[in-house]
């Protein structure tokens, strides 16, 4: 049953679902084999849910579906919401992406993971030799201090709201840009509109067949 408080959360895990559904399509995950998604940062489990559902349901997939959480709480309503219903290769786990052994992962999905974790869950993917890395940033905290504004910059980013915008274009560039020297091919796109959520931005890698050549690698490491 869709609430109607929570329509504009209902769009956006339905156009994330939708990206990420045309994302697999386009990998070189093998169609037969079981596959291995964990999503981070998971909250109530909206997406966890909807992910599960369509590789299983929809696809038919084998998959076991993981989401992380740091608040137990949560992990135990989504634990009871899975077993209630039945539902086969689905889970909650309590922890901290930044904790978490790389293990081999096929899938690894963060949406609106808090501060660094979006980075956190990019370098796990990568370590875990993730084909699919599905993110959409919460926040850009860790490079906006940094940021400085010399002449003639200086008076541009004088108003706190263009400061803000400069911290997340660099971030999410530099998030890209790791993805592509790692053998992903990477997009950044509004994946919703506006309306919906002022958290807009995905960040989509579907690993390479044939990793970058090692020149090819250096000069995005120099551009």
């Amino acid at each position: 049953r869709l609430i109607p408080a929570m329509s504009r959360k209902w769009k956006q895990i339905n156009k994330f679902v939708e990206v990420f559904a045309h994302a697999l399509s386009s990998s070189t995950l093998d169609q037969s084999q079981p596959l291995h998604a964990v999503d981070f940062g998971s909250g109530k489990g909206y997406l966890t849910f909807a992910v599960h559902h369509h590789l299983r349901q929809t696809l038919g997939r084998d998959v076991e579906v993981c989401g992380v959480e740091l608040r137990p709480d949560l992990v135990q309503l989504c634990n009871r919401a899975a077993q209630g219903l039945g539902l086969v290769g689905l889970h909650f786990e309590q922890g901290d992406v930044r904790q978490r052994a790389a293990a081999p992962l096929d899938i690894v999905i963060a949406l609106h993971a808090c501060d660094t974790a979006t980075d956190h869950a990019i370098h796990l993917g990568i370590r875990a030799g993730a084909e699919l890395i599905v993110c959409s940033p919460c926040c850009h905290k860790q490079l906006r201090p940094q940021l400085l504004s010399p002449h003639p910059l200086r008076n541009v980013f004088q108003h706190g709201i263009h400061a803000e915008q400069q911290a997340e274009m660099l971030t999410d560039s530099l998030r890209a840009l790791l993805l592509q020297t790692e053998g992903y091919d990477a997009q950044v796109f509004e994946f919703v509109s506006l309306e919906h959520t002022a958290k807009n931005k995905m960040i989509l890698a579907v690993k390479r067949q044939r990793p970058l050549s090692e020149p090819a690698r250096a000069a995005l490491l120099t551009q």
